[in-house]
């Protein structure tokens, strides 16, 4: 690819009058301020310009280093990225904003117009991407995935305090022309709060919030698998006492904690099994006593529909009786189960507060 031609800057002038020989042969006594905000420009002379006409003037006339390479933005729905430059200001002073015209030349030295850019201001030692036109010889597919994983955990005042790396992975598949090794640019958003994971930060920049990631594609028939991970380490808290079993379980088993976390939680565990086996004996006596309850209530309805003396009243009766009794012995049954309860809870609350 050639250089793209000498910057030219174009405007409107006013003043005295001078000739294109004149003002050609004056070129490199243009004198060039790099001013705070701009560059500024003052030629020998002044000219004038008719109304309604325009006047281009040459102001900088060297080589420029430039550099193809393909652009492509992730947070845009397109397969294809952009055909780009990568301009380096190697010289003594800033270029000025405008459009830049790109022409290729091919292996038989012909040149053929590419494409335009607008560059912005040009500060000396900068670098411009400038994109100019689709590329269609190379096409990219994406997908993405979030995914996590434990870090870090200890227990302090009852409280589980743990840490989690989220990773978000954006896998690029990108396949380029045959026999034509290109340098594919990804420009991908820079997450606020989170490192980049992979790849490594060898040549990588970033600008205006993008990481640029460069990638070699080598122009064979293959496609190329790119991996960008950016994370993020989160802290969370479980509160071990209204902590349910199955996370505290994924929690003992984690080897991410050290060995003593690890044997407090499966010691919580433990525990909470004794208050869920205490709590399961007194439902089943609320249940045999519902179950009595409920019976009682059909037998005092058939006791109005029956005789009164006869022998199905009678029975009634003493099945009332008994159902009495069996209340009783339930109502004390109850009061011990709801005592293994609260002391089944009082020992899981009296050992988590013993840990950190």
């Amino acid at each position: 690819m050639a250089a793209p031609p000498p910057a030219m800057a174009r405007g409107e002038a006013t003043g005295g009058k001078a000739g294109p020989g004149q003002l050609a042969a004056n070129v490199e006594q243009v004198e060039v301020t790099d001013a705070a905000t701009q560059v500024v420009f003052k030629f020998p002379r002044t000219v004038s310009v008719d109304n309604g006409r325009t006047l281009s003037i040459p102001v900088v006339d060297r080589q420029v280093p430039a550099q193809r390479l393909a652009l492509f933005q992730s947070d845009t729905p397109a397969r294809n990225p952009m055909a780009a430059l990568r301009l380096i200001n190697d010289g003594e002073t800033g270029l000025p904003p405008g459009i830049l015209t790109i022409y290729e030349r091919d292996k038989a030295n012909n040149v053929a117009y590419v494409g335009d850019a607008r560059v912005s201001s040009f500060p000396v030692r900068e670098t411009r991407l400038l994109a100019y036109a689709l590329d269609e010889k190379i096409t990219v597919e994406r997908d993405g995935t979030v995914t996590d994983r434990l870090a870090t955990g200890s227990i302090v005042e009852g409280v589980l305090r743990y840490s989690k790396v989220i990773r978000q992975t954006t896998t690029y598949r990108a396949r380029g022309p045959a026999g034509e090794p290109r340098q594919l640019i990804v420009l991908q958003r820079r997450l606020p709060g989170w490192s980049l994971a992979k790849p490594d930060g060898k040549g990588i920049e970033i600008s205006e919030g993008n990481y640029r990631l460069p990638f070699q594609l080598p122009g064979g028939d293959q496609t190329q698998v790119i991996e960008v991970a950016q994370e993020q380490t989160q802290q969370q808290e479980l509160r071990l006492f209204d902590g349910a079993a199955d996370q505290i379980k994924a929690f003992a088993q984690a080897r991410e904690f050290d060995s003593r976390t690890r044997e407090a939680l499966t010691k919580i565990l433990q525990m909470q099994g004794a208050v869920g086996e205490a709590q399961r004996r007194l439902g089943d006596v609320d249940g045999q006593r519902k179950q009595i309850v409920d019976e009682q209530a059909r037998l005092r309805e058939n006791l109005g529909k029956v005789p009164a003396g006869s022998d199905l009243q009678k029975r009634y009766l003493t099945t009332l009786d008994k159902q009495e009794n069996d209340l009783e012995t339930l109502a004390g049954r109850r009061a011990e189960a709801e005592k293994a309860v609260e002391a089944a809870r009082a020992a899981l609350r009296a050992f988590i507060s013993s840990l950190g």
